[in-house]
């Protein structure tokens, strides 16, 4: 009898998946298998270009408690050009506005402790609103995740239940590539126009569904899994939009067959409806993973969020500059020229005190603030921006892994003989 390819499981190294693939490949002989090794996992930019993959979910989290999370910068959101750039513009309308202060006639009057209030009035209030933004994105990924997760458990599932019903090793083979077809076809469409993280001034895709980007689709699929669809499979997917949600009408279909030629039970019979609800889940996931894609919070929450927390940012950087205005006399000032300025007496200690609570208070908390609106906006697009993606492409590869395993169980069991629904003639 033949023996199954054993498949080695993924091995991580560096922080890196490596995993030798066995995939169900298509030829005229249905009974052999196409074998090859890729030595890193790849995704491609919105130009096609094969890049790195970068997977969110591969990370020590041993490392969260301490302060060697502060070393810990690939990946995070510290490395957002965007969130630097804030910075800068708040540090420079802070000496801006304190060059302006320290050189106004009667600036003294100015009620700092009135500005101090408006500050952190504000602060607060931005930050109820976005924590309700973070925990609205996180379930959102998570959502995202787990939908997709049961579209893999579904090819799983319809795997198990082909075993055991002792259906032939061609078609148990067609049901295997369809799902991993799908499944191959949903990530890549999703992830295909993804950019690198908010701020990088790149924009976003207008029409995935154009013919230019399913022929980047389809062409992207051919570098990576180059046998799992047939050229006349290809010609027909290539003409729908969303060829990852149609394969499991053929699936459907195929499995009626299956039931009309007696290699499954009839559609009458209570497995056969238990198969169907499979093929269901497996649309049903589908449509749920696309959710993030398709359906965002509304524009006018995310837009005045967006306007409070950078409005937050720059009066608080008019607050700090102030306050820095106010206090450039008791650093900079003789004593005779101090004497001439209607300002009360003051130790330079406390001078230096009350800038250091400021800047914590009105320059480091408003970028923090900025740092949680990039981390939630990559949170609640997964498919948009590759820092938070989700990692499909791992999770496709355990799942080709599982399938060839199982074969390779369900060939040659040990104590018994194969199972068979279809009478052998």
């Amino acid at each position: 009898s033949r023996k199954p390819t054993l498949v080695q499981g993924p091995v991580q190294r560096s922080n890196q998946i490596t995993m030798k693939t066995t995939i169900y490949g298509t030829s005229s002989d249905s009974k052999r298998e196409n074998t090859w090794e890729r030595e890193e996992s790849i995704y491609f930019d919105s130009l096609g270009k094969q890049q790195e993959e970068w997977d969110s979910t591969l990370y020590d989290i041993t490392h969260m408690p301490t302060w060697e999370a502060f070393t810990l910068k690939v990946g995070s959101a510290w490395g957002n050009q965007g969130v630097w750039v804030n910075l800068m513009w708040a540090v420079s309308i802070a000496v801006v506005v304190a060059m302006v202060v320290c050189f106004t006639p009667y600036a003294e009057v100015i009620d700092t402790q009135g500005l101090l209030k408006l500050g952190t009035f504000l602060t607060i209030f931005v930050g109820f609103l976005l924590g309700f933004y973070l925990s609205s994105s996180m379930t959102r990924w998570y959502a995202c995740t787990v939908a997709f997760m049961e579209l893999l458990d579904a090819v799983r599932k319809l795997q198990m239940q082909m075993t055991a019903l002792g259906v032939s090793k061609d078609l148990r083979d067609m049901l295997n590539r369809y799902g991993l077809l799908s499944a191959w076809l949903l990530n890549l469409n999703l992830h295909m126009h993804a950019v690198k993280n908010p701020g990088d001034e790149q924009g976003e895709v207008a029409n995935p569904s154009s013919p230019r980007h399913i022929d980047t689709l389809w062409n992207q699929l051919a570098e990576i899994r180059p046998d799992i669809v047939e050229p006349h499979e290809r010609e027909m997917l290539m003409a729908y939009p969303q060829p990852s949600a149609l394969i499991w009408t053929w699936v459907a279909s195929l499995i009626g067959r299956m039931a009309r030629d007696g290699d499954i039970p009839p559609m009458a019979s209570p497995t056969y409806g238990r198969i169907l609800d499979i093929v269901q889940q497996a649309y049903g996931s589908i449509r749920a993973t696309r959710a993030p894609f398709l359906i965002r919070a509304p524009f006018p929450y995310v837009h005045t969020l967006s306007i409070l927390v950078h409005v937050n940012n720059i009066l608080n950087a008019i607050v700090f500059g102030v306050l820095l205005g106010l206090s450039i006399p008791y650093v900079v000032d003789t004593p005779s020229q101090f004497q001439k300025r209607p300002l009360g007496p003051k130790r330079i200690v406390d001078v230096f005190a009350d800038l250091f609570v400021a800047f914590c208070l009105n320059i480091i908390t408003p970028m923090l603030y900025i740092t949680l609106l990039d981390a939630s906006t990559c949170m609640a697009q997964p498919f948009t921006f590759h820092d938070a993606k989700v990692p499909m492409q791992r999770f496709i590869k355990m799942l080709e892994t599982d399938l060839l395993s199982a074969d390779m169980l369900a060939d040659e069991p040990p104590l018994w003989e194969k199972p068979s629904f279809k009478t052998k003639k």
